[in-house]
C-alpha cells in the first residue's frame, strides 16, 4: 500500500471499505483517517501492535491466524482482518461492520477464501 513499507491488502479491500460507508463521504473519511493511524502502527510495530487495543487475534482461527484491527468506540463498530505472511508483511483481506457474532463468522470465512486465493 502505498505510504506503508510492509502493509499490502487483497484486491478487494478497498471496495469493502467504501461499501462500510455507503454515500456518507464524512464519516468515510473520519474513519480512514483513523485506519490509516492503525496501519501506521501496525506497518511499524508488526506482532507487537497486539500490545494495543485496536488489534486483536481471532481465537480459533488457524491457518492462517487471523488478526482484527477495530475501534474500540467506534458507533458503527467496523472490523479490518488481517493476516501476517512470512512475519514480514501484513495482507489486509477483508472489511465488515460487526452487528452480531455471524458477521465475525461471516468476515472469517470471506477472509480464509480471500487468503486461499492469494496463496495461489
Amino acid at each position: 500500500m502505498v505510504g506503508y513499507n510492509r502493509i499490502y491488502q487483497a484486491e478487494c479491500f478497498p471496495d469493502e471499505v467504501k461499501a462500510l460507508f455507503g454515500k456518507n463521504k464524512g464519516e468515510m473519511r473520519r474513519y480512514l483517517k483513523w485506519l490509516y493511524a492503525w496501519l501506521h502502527i501496525l506497518d511499524t510495530k508488526g506482532l507487537d501492535a497486539l500490545h494495543y487495543e485496536q488489534f486483536e487475534q481471532l481465537k480459533g482461527t488457524e491457518n492462517p491466524h487471523l488478526y482484527a484491527i477495530r475501534h474500540p468506540h467506534s458507533i458503527i463498530n467496523e472490523r479490518y482482518l488481517y493476516i501476517y505472511m512470512d512475519d514480514e508483511a501484513t495482507v489486509l483481506l477483508t472489511a465488515f461492520m460487526e452487528k452480531d457474532s455471524k458477521d465475525y463468522s461471516a468476515a472469517i470465512k470471506r477472509a480464509q477464501i480471500i487468503h486461499t486465493k492469494l496463496e495461489e
